[in-house]
């Protein structure tokens, strides 16, 4: 039985989204991995129908990358919003019409920095090489590329991630975490990962 279906990097995909919402069975958690935001065509319309499946099903919405950006941008932080620009930040002010409501801004600033279970930690970035992620920099789960990528660091659990797309638009599977997002925004599917049986669903 599915016990947790986390899934990754949406980016605005909302016509993707609720596809893939179609295609998951009724049971288990959703955990959203983070980076809902920014560089698709809908961000508004994904952060809508994500706070509506809040009240369907069990869901745990964990913070990405970029909606820590869109956070210090709407906190007055200057450079957060030349950073939330330069990386799809106004493509989400314009499907907001230049003005995000407080009960959206609510949902983004609820987000989690990762969820931890007896058998899986789940993050958006990845973890510090030695460091569970309750002793980690929050920036880091969110930021962390190359030196969690690069790591054959055993954290007891089974990390599942996005943030960086994987090679071929396809998971990365390897013995101590596995990568979903495997690039919606970029022409590959957005996918889902099914626990503990390790099957994948993915809509183009």
């Amino acid at each position: 039985m599915t016990e947790y279906i986390a899934i990754g990097d949406i980016h605005g995909m909302a016509e993707r989204l609720t596809h893939l919402l179609a295609r998951l069975p009724a049971e288990g958690t959703l955990v959203f991995l983070g980076d809902y935001i920014d560089r698709g065509p809908d961000p508004h319309a994904v952060i809508a129908r994500l706070m509506a499946l809040e009240q369907e099903r069990p869901c745990i919405f964990l913070r990405g990358n970029h909606e820590d950006l869109a956070l210090g941008t709407l906190a007055g932080d200057a450079a957060a919003e030349d950073m939330w620009f330069e990386n799809g930040g106004l493509e989400t002010i314009e499907s907001y019409h230049f003005h995000i409501p407080e009960d959206h801004r609510a949902f983004l600033e609820a987000t989690r920095p990762y969820y931890e279970t007896e058998d899986y930690i789940f993050v958006h970035g990845g973890l510090v090489p030695g460091q569970m992620p309750s002793e980690t920099n929050e920036k880091e789960l969110w930021w962390i590329r190359d030196s969690f990528l690069k790591s054959n660091y055993d954290w007891g659990k089974l990390v599942i991630h996005g943030h960086t797309p994987a090679p071929n638009h396809q998971p990365d599977i390897r013995p101590n975490r596995i990568n979903i997002d495997t690039g919606a925004v970029y022409g590959g599917p957005l996918t889902a990962l099914l626990l503990p049986e390790r099957r994948f669903i993915s809509v183009t």
